[in-house]
């Protein structure tokens, strides 16, 4: 089932250039250190304006309408890091064998233990990939014509 469209008001999956990316993080560093939650209140009974993290990355994701996060790990080094290695590993593209091979054994228990608690979900995925099956038109599945298997 594809998802509808999304308006484009609300559709915040857009990508940022190498320019875009740039220009936020050298902001970030112009704008570092972020006051505290007490020092902005502090600022703010004050009647000084000042920003939060939050609010500053507000700002960027209206200037450039990108999702939070998208400026969020353009800004952090850690979360980049962290969802690069998470990438990697779903991917299978881990330089760490030991990792790599960890995560198969871990993803084959898994589709292992979902074939057990759902016997027909194996027949389910056979007739789904032949009817996917782009190559060529494929007419039978398991022995079966594909339309018995409706």
């Amino acid at each position: 089932m594809k998802y509808p469209r999304l308006p484009e008001k609300l559709d915040l999956r857009k990508k940022l250039m190498a320019q875009d990316i740039a220009d936020i993080q050298q902001a970030y560093a112009e704008a570092m250190p972020f006051p505290t939650k007490s020092e902005v209140m502090k600022r703010r009974h004050a009647g000084l304006e000042t920003l939060s993290e939050s609010q500053w990355i507000a700002e960027i994701m209206e200037m450039y309408q990108v999702s939070y996060h998208t400026v969020y790990y353009w800004t952090h080094d850690e979360y980049r890091d962290e969802k690069m290695l998470k990438n990697a590993k779903a991917h299978g593209k881990t330089k760490d064998l030991e990792d790599y091979e960890a995560h198969r054994a871990n993803e084959i228990r898994a589709r292992a233990r979902r074939m057990k608690l759902h016997p027909d979900l194996g027949d389910y995925h056979a007739v789904q990939s032949a009817t996917n099956e782009k190559r060529s038109q494929r007419h039978t599945c398991k022995g079966r014509p594909l339309d018995q298997w409706s």
